[in-house]
């Protein structure tokens, strides 16, 4: 028996794209980690949107994972799968 589902965009990425996504990922935590437990400590008393907190960390994980696609399809290493993977990785 097998279960109909939606294709996911995790789908579309090869073992390295999925161990880059991966290492994002694991980046995105530990810099939430480290920017609560050292940074937040230093911040004037008061309240504060999340967005001040978090913001930076998904800027440096954007540009990580886009500098990391933009490395492997570089040295040859197929990031995407498909039809379109052809024309991505020109």
């Amino acid at each position: 028996m097998t279960e109909d589902r939606p294709p996911s965009p995790i789908d579309k990425l090869t073992f390295a794209g999925r161990l880059l996504l991966i290492s994002t990922m694991l980046l995105f935590g530990g810099g939430f980690y480290v920017s609560f437990l050292f940074i937040g400590e230093n911040f004037p008393s008061g309240s504060y949107p999340l967005i001040i907190v978090i913001l930076p960390i998904c800027i440096t994980c954007f540009l990580y994972f886009l500098v990391g696609v933009w490395i492997l399809r570089r040295l040859g290493v197929q990031v995407f799968t498909g039809k379109d993977s052809n024309e991505l990785n020109k």
